[in-house]
């Protein structure tokens, strides 16, 4: 049997990525093996994103893109929420393509691929020839599907379904096979990531998780992506503050600092709530990094209201922040809601919200000059210039550090000083000896 080969576009957030990764190794059952070039595929794969207009746009774009490139003969498979989201739309507009991977589909891919090539054998993979498409000194560890809260801004619920945990000695498994391979962060996401084992076994289990987790990987940072402020439970508090190699880095959805906005936008927590959860993370852990992300323009919003969330960032003093621009999503609440802000206010409260927040991080860098941290060596920017990651930035989310080494290697953990700042980034140079 002649070999066979498929190309892989991966578009939209790390949760995506893991999907792909499992998709990419049940192509590996019935040996496919990966190509970057399109034109020798006999499979192309993309693995899509349909979470805001532009993802959407961006990858009908790659769609169409790959059905004009791919060779003569190859089979285009579309998966992802695009695919999930819109599916009876795109298969009447979009012939070109030859399989529609839903997420039902997931669990028997290699079944789905032998109807395209009915002479592909299947055989079993050994844990440890799972797919790994990050490159090798960090991973993700996708431990829940979906999500049981119902905020009206967001559609995910809607394609991606109700939350579903995977069951713990998986991930304990997949971890152990990560730290064997040498894998020295393990990013630990999901959509609630602080919601891991209500649906499975009837409780939050997320403290004793990475305590395991940890224990499995002694040698790695773990890190905890998207942890919702309802369910950042003391105990959850205890196990980071109380496991070393657990990254003292929160990651935590906020949304908005007006509790009118915030139960407009139906989320379960007021300000208060929020502030006296993030003074907790911060008395048990005070050198921990907090990054979040807010909504401007979620209709109903006021100027007063708006005035609150800058009120709330500037008092939190938050070390990350991304701010989005509300848009409407077909399906969800807040698409059906009246009283919409006007596309201009909500480019003006966003242009005024990023000022401020440049500002604030300006001032949070300072926090880091003259000090020495421990890095890991993400990338090669230039000749002697590296891009590296210190506890508190993860990898694409944040800004990072930049160091200056002849003999630096990506992969490597390096102990830097850090002299100073640039935009948002940290400079460093090696610490000798």
């Amino acid at each position: 049997m002649p070999a066979r080969h498929a190309a892989l576009i991966s578009l939209g957030c790390s949760k995506n990525l893991a999907d792909s990764e499992d998709l990419i190794t049940a192509l590996k059952s019935v040996d496919f093996s990966l190509t970057k070039e399109l034109a020798q595929a006999d499979l192309v794969l993309i693995n899509t994103c349909g979470f805001i207009e532009a993802a959407k746009q961006e990858s009908i774009e790659h769609i169409l893109k790959a059905a004009d490139g791919r060779k003569e003969g190859a089979k285009l498979f579309v998966a992802g929420c695009l695919t999930e989201r819109y599916l009876a739309e795109l298969q009447e507009g979009m012939p070109e393509v030859d399989q529609w991977v839903t997420f039902k589909d997931y669990d028997r891919f290699p079944a789905v691929v032998k109807k395209h090539f009915p002479d592909v054998r299947t055989h079993r993979l050994r844990h440890d020839q799972r797919s790994q498409l990050t490159p090798p000194h960090f991973a993700y560890l996708k431990i829940a599907e979906g999500c049981d809260n119902t905020c009206n801004f967001c559609a995910i619920p809607l394609f991606r379904g109700k939350h579903k945990s995977r069951p713990k000695e998986d991930l304990i498994e997949q971890t152990r096979k990560y730290a064997g391979k040498g894998v020295k962060e393990i990013n630990l996401i999901s959509q609630h990531l602080d919601y891991y084992g209500q649906d499975l076994y009837g409780e939050k289990l997320l403290p004793s998780l990475i305590r395991e987790v940890a224990a499995a990987a002694p040698d790695a940072w773990i890190r905890l992506h998207y942890c919702y402020p309802n369910d950042f439970t003391d105990e959850l508090i205890a196990a980071m503050a109380e496991t070393p190699n657990v990254a003292r880095y929160v990651d935590m959805p906020i949304q908005h600092g007006s509790d009118r906005t915030l139960a407009q936008m139906g989320r379960r927590t007021t300000r208060a709530q929020i502030t006296d959860r993030l003074d907790k993370i911060r008395a048990a852990m005070p050198d921990v990094v907090l990054r979040s992300t807010f909504i401007v323009g979620f209709p109903g919003e006021r100027e007063e209201d708006f005035a609150e969330l800058l009120d709330f960032v500037k008092e939190q003093k938050l070390d990350s922040v991304g701010c989005f621009k509300y848009s409407d999503e077909e399906g969800t609440t807040g698409a059906k809601m009246p009283n919409k802000v006007p596309a201009e206010v909500i480019d003006e409260r966003h242009h005024r919200f990023m000022l401020q927040q440049k500002r604030l991080h300006k001032a949070k860098l300072k926090r880091w000059i003259g000090t020495e941290q421990k890095v890991l060596v993400d990338a090669q920017r230039d000749f002697g210039v590296f891009a590296c990651r210190h506890f508190g930035q993860a990898h694409e989310v944040d800004s990072v550090t930049v160091l200056e080494s002849e003999t630096a290697a990506v992969g490597d953990w390096l102990t830097v000083k850090i002299t100073g700042a640039k935009g948002y980034d940290l400079l460093a140079e090696p610490v000798k000896g």
